[in-house]
């Protein structure tokens, strides 16, 4: 146990300095600058809340730490940005390896190298290396696995301590000041909730209030003023005919806005994950089973789609496969669109849904509902720029907390299906040591 610790310490310790030392990269810019003048510019820091939370937005929590991080040298920002990625690496391990398949090393080593190699680089430089957007995307994202922790342990059986409360409820209080996270975090919460009482038939009325705080605080910086002032704004400067679509256009638009910008930016993601999903199908169920044989077609799907891809963005041409993947446009001027379109907009998404479906049912044992929750969670987080104007000035940046955790659902499907194997081996062998 000692010799573990030792290791985990070693580990804790290379990233740190390996992530202190891309923290360096990053300098002040664009909004940086502004962020640092907000204590002097409106007298003092609750001057700057004040004028923030009722002309900009709800981010107060994140951006206000930033603001008084911005006040002293740039190491010390560093120092806490590496601080904040090793968090982040720790908190996959812990959700997203809850049954302790992996080495800590392998996983501490292997989440890095898919963030970078995987994860686009323009996504990468408007989030991660960018101060603002840093405290946003990077620490939300890590606040946000604390804070759904606790009960990721529940549904494991294994103990929950005080500290795993108070780190949970410092996160949950974090990251619903940033809405994409807050709203991706409770709706995580939400079904793992349900998953608790409607599958293991217990709760705990900690964990209750844990979902409750996070969700009246979510709610509480999302109807914040400056959330509908900078929405006005954005409409004005941005989009003045924003308000023209309606309710169904804005769906189709988050619909699009996921769909397109994944298989233009991230298909190996995709491809990875259902790839993984149908070789683990194929271990865990019969050859014939309707289940595997949607998910055989699905890979097929997913297969063309990225061939499509590669040509369209290597060669600048379309083929007769182009139309199969072309989605019914929302923001066009052209208003009228074929049948078929429309076809291959439905089965398109659909694949989608049962991408997401056959993570839930991977294993015929047990349902995976954390590779579930994230996955639907993710794409969701994009799906919601659908209904902001700000979805054009915000660039790359919303797609990140997608991008990460189709990452993660993958090393949380793939440590399900060694824990199955082990728990069946452990079985074997009881069984074969009582009958001896």
């Amino acid at each position: 146990m000692k010799k573990d610790s030792a290791k985990k310490v070693i580990w804790y310790f290379a990233l740190y300095a390996m992530f202190f030392l891309l923290s360096c990269y990053m300098v002040s810019r664009a909004d940086d600058l502004v962020f640092k003048a907000g204590i002097e510019r409106y007298g003092g820091f609750s001057g700057w809340v004040k004028w923030f939370s009722n002309n900009w937005g709800g981010r107060i929590v994140p951006q206000g730490l930033l603001v008084i991080l911005l006040q002293f040298p740039p190491v010390v920002f560093n120092l806490f940005n590496a601080f904040a990625w090793v968090l982040l690496v720790i908190y996959i391990k812990k959700v997203f390896d809850a049954d302790g398949v992996f080495r800590a090393g392998f996983i501490y080593g292997l989440i890095p190298a898919l963030i970078f190699i995987l994860i686009p680089t323009n996504v990468l430089t408007g989030t991660v290396f960018w101060k603002c957007a840093n405290v946003l995307y990077l620490w939300g994202s890590a606040a946000l696995l604390a804070a759904v922790y606790p009960l990721v342990k529940f549904i494991y059986g294994q103990k929950i301590t005080v500290p795993d409360y108070v780190i949970s409820v410092i996160g949950a209080v974090y990251a619903s000041s940033f809405e994409q996270a807050g709203v991706l975090m409770c709706g995580v919460l939400f079904l793992l909730l349900l998953y608790s009482v409607f599958f293991k038939r217990m709760i705990k009325w900690q964990i209750v209030v844990l979902f409750l705080l996070a969700a009246a605080c979510t709610f509480y910086f999302c109807r914040l003023p400056g959330n509908a002032v900078r929405s006005h704004i954005e409409v004005l400067g941005q989009m003045p005919k924003y308000d023209m679509y309606s309710t169904l256009d804005k769906v189709l638009w988050g619909v699009w806005y996921v769909i397109n910008y994944i298989e233009e930016e991230a298909m190996y993601i995709v491809l990875l994950l259902a790839g993984t999903v149908v070789f683990l199908m194929h271990q865990n169920r019969k050859q014939n089973d309707p289940v595997v044989i949607g998910a055989d077609i699905m890979l097929v799907f997913f297969v063309l789609c990225t061939m499509n891809r590669i040509g369209l963005t290597n060669l600048g041409r379309e083929y007769f496969l182009s139309n199969l993947f072309k989605l019914v446009p929302v923001d066009t001027v052209n208003f009228g669109f074929s049948a078929l379109l429309a076809i291959c907009s439905v089965i398109h998404f659909l694949a989608y849904v049962y991408l997401g479906c056959c993570i839930l049912i991977i294993h015929p044992e047990k349902l995976e509902i954390i590779g579930f929750s994230f996955f639907f969670g993710g794409l969701a987080s994009m799906w919601m720029m659908g209904f902001s104007p700000t979805i054009y000035a915000s660039k790359g940046r919303p797609r990140f907390l997608c991008y990460l955790f189709l990452l993660c659902v993958g090393i949380r499907i793939v440590s399900g299906a060694m824990c199955t194997e082990r728990e069946k081996e452990n079985v074997f062998t009881n069984a074969i040591f009582h009958s001896g």
